[in-house]
């Protein structure tokens, strides 16, 4: 028998951030049982040689199916400890969704929410449609914001009078929704940047086009790090599109210490 099944129970893991496969080898190495959701067969990659009770592929899209995992969980499984939401900041819809169904099924609940770092170099914007305060025309803007948020930040850049480009992640979702779009073909680039890149592709493609100001969200991590330190560099200005804060009454921790924290303060 597994020594975890006497010694620690069950987390399920909601991944959606880099930090995801961290926290989960994290666990591990601390004795914990975990299943992880992902949303892709490729997102699950990077867990495949950890020693998980499951991965669970698929975008969870309607409360029934987070219930159905919660439930089948507790007739198979002795139920899940807690119900870890590690999606990424902007994934508003399923955070809302998760919480909910965890308070109605009264199973414990945990959020990791980034931290905010006060960068000075940036401009904060609440929606896209503040872009109309700022005087862009005929500047070159690049938006890095997600596919999901890409077409509302396009139009408005657009409307500003921004000559419009654009950092596409290299994923069949994303390009086909660039492809999709209304930008021209010649103004965006697909690629799939690593860690361990510093921003030189970011860099170049930022003197190809004549870059003066990058637009991004406000989602912490390496991410947005490597783009405050690019802009900086570089002298050209950064806008934020700001983090969503409606769910600031949920239970949440900024760090795995926090984590484990409140993870064994919950009563078995």
């Amino acid at each position: 028998m597994d020594i975890r099944e006497k010694c620690q129970p069950h987390l399920w893991l909601l991944t959606g951030t880099g930090e995801g496969h961290v926290f989960a080898e994290s666990l591990l190495k601390e004795g914990w049982k975990i299943t992880v959701s992902v949303v892709s067969d490729r997102a699950s990659i990077p867990y495949e040689k950890l020693n998980l009770e499951k991965i669970l592929i698929g975008a969870l899209i309607t409360e029934e199916e987070i219930r159905e995992v919660i439930l089948n969980a507790r007739i198979h499984q002795n139920g899940f400890h807690c119900v870890v939401d590690l999606t990424h900041p902007f994934a508003m819809k399923i955070t809302r969704s998760i919480s909910k169904v965890c308070r109605e099924l009264g199973q414990a609940f945990i959020r990791y929410e980034r931290a905010i770092d006060n960068i000075s170099n940036a401009f904060l914007i609440e929606k896209f449609s503040d872009l109309r305060n700022y005087d862009l025309k005929n500047k070159s803007i690049l938006l890095a914001v997600g596919v999901r948020h890409f077409q509302e930040a396009f139009t408005f850049a657009r409307n500003a009078g921004a000559n419009v480009y654009a950092r596409v992640l290299a994923n069949p979702e994303s390009i086909r929704k660039i492809l999709s779009s209304s930008i021209q073909k010649t103004n965006f680039a697909i690629l799939n940047p690593s860690v361990s890149s510093n921003g030189k592709i970011e860099k170049a493609l930022i003197r190809k086009w004549n870059i003066s100001g990058v637009i991004c969200r406000q989602s912490g991590g390496s991410n947005e790090v490597l783009w405050h330190r690019i802009c900086l560099s570089m002298r050209i200005n950064l806008w934020l599109l700001e983090r969503p804060t409606e769910l600031k009454n949920i239970n949440s921790v900024d760090s795995f210490e926090n984590l484990i924290e409140k993870l064994k303060s919950i009563n078995m």
